[in-house]
């Protein structure tokens, strides 16, 4: 039984260490938006070698989740949740990596008018990551608490699909009117498109934890 738990807490700490990974990924593909928006891919490019590490070093604490839970941490019931958040939490890191990628290669010039629009759009999905992080943090510590977290990683998902689709409307409009060009509509539509999908993923994520916290409770 002692080493059950020593297994657990184990986990525990390897949980929280992957969170704030996929976390930092999104801290640097914040950054690397004022590079897009400034048209300067090199640093760019830069950032793009930042969180493509960080999400390689996030796969690998996922993978020592994995071979403790091969090794019997958490009992049954508990584990294939784990798991499987684990894995939804590390495809979050795993959009952000495309989305880096997606602009690095799209090698735009970024239009001043929608800076704002993607200004709106990154600082919402960055709280909706956020929230997460801290659902996976108080997950271990006050289930209650992390419920709420959940809660609040749903609602701030569904104000990212909001600024999301503002924008695709505001792409359409001008390419329709022909005031961006169809490479330009075509990259940031995909941009837009991806960054949602990073929310999406965050919000996949939070809906495993009240499954997790209805077996804890029961």
């Amino acid at each position: 039984m002692r080493n059950l738990f020593k297994r657990e807490s184990k986990v525990e700490q390897y949980s929280k260490d992957h969170v704030e990974m996929v976390y930092e990924c999104l801290n640097q593909l914040k950054m690397l938006m004022t590079y897009f928006y400034a048209n300067d891919f090199d640093s760019v490019n830069e950032k793009v070698e930042e969180i493509s590490k960080l999400e390689h070093d996030a796969d690998d604490v996922r993978r020592k989740m994995e071979i403790e839970f091969f090794k019997g941490a958490f009992l049954p019931f508990d584990r294939e949740d784990r798991i499987v958040l684990a894995e939804q939490v590390d495809s979050v890191a795993d959009m952000t990596r495309e989305t880096a990628y997606g602009i690095c290669l799209s090698q735009i010039n970024f239009p001043d008018d929608y800076k704002n629009d993607f200004s709106d759009l990154i600082d919402s999905v960055y709280d909706t990551v956020s929230a997460l992080k801290k659902c996976i943090e108080l997950l271990d510590e006050d289930l209650g608490e992390a419920l709420t977290k959940a809660h609040e990683v749903e609602k701030l998902e569904d104000a990212v699909d909001k600024i999301e689709r503002k924008i695709l409307k505001k792409l359409y409009i001008e390419y329709k009117n022909g005031e961006i060009n169809i490479l330009t509509h075509i990259e940031l539509k995909s941009t837009v498109l991806r960054l949602g999908n990073i929310a999406d993923r965050a919000e996949n994520a939070s809906d495993r934890v009240p499954i997790i916290v209805a077996k804890r409770k029961g």
